[in-house]
């Protein structure tokens, strides 16, 4: 069976002449949860495509499997905070990876996922804005969705919820959900929250292939604490369904941490500020965390983009009144100016290249996601009979609704 037709009917609607391995994220979180493979999927936040060919090159080296992805917030219909509408995106990372030549049956997989698909408040226009962006993202070609209605009551949650991931799950691509606002003021997410939400959209027929939690850490330039042990029984709690963890806001926490995430039932890691960091040339801290310089941060003249257009990025933020973790949203007005000078100005180029292909290397090989790629295409190879880890015992609980209860906290 050719690799290429097992590709997603969205996808190969989108791109009929692609042969990238954009594969549904389900057969790259398959592989991952798959009993005894231990290993964890990253998921990058790139913002800016210069981002993104360092990615690649160590995902082709390694062959090690990844999630491209932006929020709702940095990729809309009218753009978000990056400047890219989701076609642009996808576009982009294809285009990428054909120009790298990671194209053919022998290819490292790869998958595009809506990250944080957020309704924030119950209204009709939040509710839209997510529903047009999801069914725009798998006209698209994306394999993979996050529907996150965290900030909302568990009710809402689970209402809302069930509305927007009703199209991802019938086009039959993973759909992760979401639990706990990510650095809310409400605090962790608890193991009953989990099963509650879960067992719910399971007995709608909706289940989720992986719940993102609020275990302690938080998006942006910030040392995160992770309860690993409330992963680990929120994870073991979830086992009925064959739901597993997504982690959010890894860029903070120190590497050796990254690399026990398997452990504790966390099977996709999203680090996103991280290349932000490196692109731009920060200084960091020994977890990764950026420096602060007033409401700037401390830029290393020899890294990353010029200093020259750093002095106009603080210069504008300056100007605007942007400060320390907003800087993120100058991404758009200067995205122009940071692709002509990766373009045109070999010296920058080579250096970002090589700075982001080192940090997804350190990342590859902490989530011990090397040489994994070979298990995603076998299991892309035989997709007619795939399912998802826990997809059996999973289909016997959806159909009768039961649960450990001794498993909830």
């Amino acid at each position: 069976m050719s690799l290429i037709s097992a590709l997603p009917d969205n996808f190969k609607k989108a791109f009929p002449s692609s042969k990238v391995l954009q594969v549904n994220g389900k057969h790259i979180i398959g592989s991952a949860m798959k009993e005894g493979s231990n290993w964890v999927a990253m998921a990058v936040n790139t913002r800016h495509e210069i981002a993104i060919p360092g990615i690649v090159k160590a995902s082709m080296e390694l062959d090690a499997p990844v999630f491209y992805e932006l929020a709702l917030s940095e990729s809309d219909m009218s753009g978000g905070y990056c400047g890219m509408d989701p076609a642009a995106f996808i576009r982009t990372v294809v285009r990428i990876n054909e120009e790298m030549g990671n194209a053919g049956e022998k290819a490292t997989p790869f998958t595009v996922h809506r990250d944080h698909t957020t309704v924030q408040k119950a209204t009709r226009a939040a509710f839209d804005k997510a529903d047009e962006v999801i069914r725009a993202s798998i006209a698209a070609g994306y394999g993979s969705f996050s529907i996150d209605v965290s900030f909302l009551p568990m009710d809402q949650n689970i209402a809302i919820s069930m509305l927007l991931c009703e199209q991802v799950v019938k086009a039959g691509l993973m759909y992760e959900s979401e639990v706990g606002e990510i650095g809310g003021k409400e605090g962790n997410s608890t193991v009953a929250e989990a099963v509650t939400l879960v067992e719910a959209l399971a007995k709608a027929g909706l289940c989720p292939d992986l719940i993102a939690i609020n275990n302690g850490t938080t998006h942006g330039n910030v040392r995160g604490e992770i309860d690993l042990e409330l992963s680990r029984h929120t994870y073991e709690a979830m086992r009925p369904w064959g739901v597993g963890i997504a982690q959010h806001g890894t860029t903070g926490t120190p590497i050796e941490e990254v690399g026990k995430f398997y452990l504790d039932g966390i099977f996709k890691a999203n680090v996103g500020t991280n290349w932000q960091n490196v692109t731009w040339g920060i200084v960091t801290d020994e977890t990764g965390v950026a420096v602060k310089k007033g409401a700037s941060y401390e830029k290393d003249p020899s890294k990353g983009i010029s200093a020259e257009l750093w002095k106009k990025m603080e210069d504008y933020c300056a100007e605007k009144g942007i400060k320390g973790g907003d800087m993120k949203k100058i991404h758009k007005p200067f995205k122009d100016a940071m692709l002509d000078e990766y373009r045109t100005n070999a010296k920058i180029r080579e250096r970002v290249d090589e700075a982001v292909y080192s940090s997804a290397v350190d990342f590859f090989r902490a989530l011990k996601a090397v040489k994994k790629g070979e298990d995603v295409r076998s299991i892309l190879a035989s997709a007619k009979d795939f399912a998802p880890a826990g997809a059996a015992k999973s289909m016997k609980q959806k159909s009768s609704g039961s649960k450990d209860e001794s498993t909830v906290d």
